[in-house]
């Protein structure tokens, strides 16, 4: 697709993915789940489309479960 565009960690990418970290219940896989958020926060994604409910533990990073 002409409007796809791969993200990852950029620079200051671990100065918004540090205070996620430090959340209560962000452990384990939910760490990982942490990473993803702040990699699409410090990209400006407007919303990740997943059913992962763990992401709720990230308010501002807005999600949307595709299949509803």
């Amino acid at each position: 697709s002409p409007s796809l565009v791969l993200i990852g960690e950029s620079e200051g990418f671990w100065s918004v993915l540090e205070p996620l970290l430090a959340r209560p219940r962000v452990r384990g896989p939910v760490a990982h789940d942490a990473r993803v958020a702040a990699i699409c926060l410090a990209q400006g994604v407007e919303a990740l489309l997943t059913r992962d409910r763990d992401f709720s533990l990230f308010p501002e990073l807005r999600t949307r479960n595709p299949f509803v």
